[in-house]
């Protein structure tokens, strides 16, 4: 293949995946706003058909179109199949064996196929709603870069896990009251005064995000990562816009104090990440 013919290509793959990435993540908008949102406001829009599986579904694409974009093809491949089939495997331990919190069982309204009572669509929405937006979001708070510096050590890249796991929590200080209260998804055995989630559920989000981002971490270094064309920022923005969109649903859910509380633990995260993604410069634009 000739430079000219290698250039097209890598053209055009950049075009499907930057694409694809707000082709998905408008899709998962609609998909929040017909169906909490608008109904919210008294307002009613042509719902899509299949919707819970769709909003996971187009969450996922858009996640790991950016993952793709930043990280390139190989490292966004196996590092979504790793992290879902974690994640997969620690809801199924917590549900069972009661690990951080006690023990849960899924109702049958969750969407997808279950194995052993624990829904396969975990990985996706993990991999989703907390991997793909605490990563993102943690690197811009910590190093004002929405990808991982190469150049940093293994204690920054512990620490900066650290502080993705606890935007993590705070993600799930709004998700779980909704998913439990409003949607129905799950029932803990062993509730306490917070919407009836266990306290060490938090604990035990930041104790696994912790590792679960430093491992990917250690990947994209062993892998040398690399994005597959200049860090735009529009790309970089999808994650943030994944955060906010989030919040609107949870706050929307009609969940007394919830969007209180969230606004404290993601709409604050989201607005200063905001501000260091509009500070952001690639490294050969900046004096």
């Amino acid at each position: 293949m000739t430079l000219k013919g290698y250039e097209m290509d890598k053209t055009l793959e950049r075009t499907i995946v930057i694409s694809g990435a707000w082709v998905s993540i408008s899709l998962f908008i609609y998909v929040i706003l017909s169906e909490n949102v608008f109904p919210f406001l008294g307002l009613v829009f042509p719902r899509v058909p299949s919707w819970p599986i769709v909003k996971i579904s187009s969450a996922f694409l858009s996640a790991f179109a950016c993952f793709w974009y930043f990280s390139g093809l190989k490292v966004a491949m196996i590092g979504s199949v790793a992290m879902m089939a974690m994640a997969w495997i620690l809801e199924f331990l917590a549900g069972h064996f009661g690990f951080f919190g006690g023990t849960y069982t899924y109702s049958g309204t969750f969407p997808g196929l279950s194995i052993g009572g624990t829904p396969l669509m975990l990985g996706p929405q993990h991999f989703a709603y907390y991997f793909f937006m605490s990563y993102f979001i943690s690197n811009l708070l910590v190093d004002g870069a929405p990808v991982s510096l190469a150049t940093g050590s293994w204690k920054r890249s512990l620490f900066v896990s650290f502080v993705a796991s606890i935007i993590v929590a705070g993600i799930d200080m709004m998700a779980d009251p909704t998913q439990v209260n409003v949607y129905h998804l799950w029932e803990w055995k062993r509730p306490s005064a917070y919407y009836n989630i266990p306290y060490e559920n938090y604990l035990g989000y930041i104790v696994v995000y912790t590792i679960l981002l430093f491992v990917y971490k250690l990947m994209e270094r062993k892998m040398v990562a690399r994005p597959i064309g200049s860090i735009y920022t529009s790309v970089a923005f999808i994650p943030i816009v994944m955060h906010c969109t989030r919040f609107v649903e949870y706050s929307s859910s009609g969940l007394g104090g919830i969007g209180l509380i969230g606004c404290f633990t993601m709409l604050f995260p989201s607005i200063l990440a905001f501000g260091r993604l509009v500070d952001f410069r690639r490294p050969e634009e900046r004096p």
